[in-house]
């Protein structure tokens, strides 16, 4: 999968299709996540005392200049599991898939190279009651799953399938682990009843963010095609970052909202 610079691929229906990789915001998300303490780069140089600087041993010499050692400034960074989850319900078929797709692998691409982040993906449709869920990527598969993610088929099952996906962040929590899960849907859950608390999907959808909260699970969403979606009450204003194809916009609330996470999760780890 390469990154284009011409624009989003045209849009196909079944079969596969390469993602398109905005390069503002994978810069973008990587700025705002260096600028925390999650980030793998905690380190002071050219002390005077601590663990030997392999970049700095060089300079000592007869002058007697000993800065060549390093010390942390704080604790091990944080680990960052990172959930998207990926609405691909007939709603979504055409243009709406394609934006999930190229925000998907965007967000992927941001994130492969940051040591402490381990990526998850994962789409999701409804047949009956229920959500049928696909994992698409995850640490040590190939890219090519996120080539098929423009199929779409059956109803939406957000609340259903942030469920499922939210216990499988809360399986995997550790004392030095942070999760977030970010739904990438048009925010139109048309699935309720059999299995869920309330039979409302919107309520059912609220009450599991509300309850991975508790967990150390925060939720944001990525609202694709957002007019008439119900992506803000379900999971609050704050937390949801609407998309048309605008990626300037994107890049600039995605970066604005993904920081505020990252602030909470560094003070979480530091009390």
């Amino acid at each position: 999968m390469v990154s284009r610079t011409k624009g989003p691929a045209p849009i196909q229906f079944g079969g596969v299709r390469e993602p398109y990789i905005d390069g503002g915001t994978v810069a973008a998300v990587r700025a705002v996540f260096n600028r925390t303490r999650l980030a793998h780069s905690n380190w002071q140089y050219r002390r005077l005392d601590g663990r030997l600087d392999s970049r700095s041993a060089w300079r000592y010499d007869a002058r007697n200049q000993v800065d060549i050692f390093r010390e942390r400034k704080n604790a091990s960074p944080t680990k960052l599991n990172v959930f998207l989850l990926v609405d691909a319900s007939g709603s979504m078929m055409g243009r709406s898939a394609c934006n999930a797709q190229d925000v998907s692998a965007t967000l992927v691409d941001a994130f492969k190279h940051i040591p402490t982040v381990r990526m998850h993906v994962w789409q999701h449709w409804a047949m009956g009651g229920g959500a049928t869920l696909l994992r698409r990527y995850e640490p040590g598969m190939s890219l090519e799953g996120l080539t098929k993610m423009p199929e779409t088929s059956g109803g939406n099952a957000d609340n259903f399938a942030l469920r499922a996906i939210g216990d499988r962040a809360v399986s995997l929590q550790r004392p030095d682990t942070q999760s977030v899960i970010i739904m990438i849907s048009d925010g139109r859950p048309s699935v309720g009843g059999r299995g869920a608390r309330v039979s409302d999907p919107v309520i059912h959808a609220q009450k599991t963010v509300a309850d991975l909260a508790r967990k150390r699970v925060s939720v944001l969403s990525v609202a694709i095609e957002p007019l008439g979606g119900l992506n803000v009450q379900m999971y609050g204003a704050k937390n949801v970052i609407p998309f048309t194809g605008n990626w300037s916009e994107l890049a600039q609330s995605f970066a604005t909202t993904f920081g505020r996470f990252l602030q909470e999760a560094e003070r979480a780890a530091r009390y």
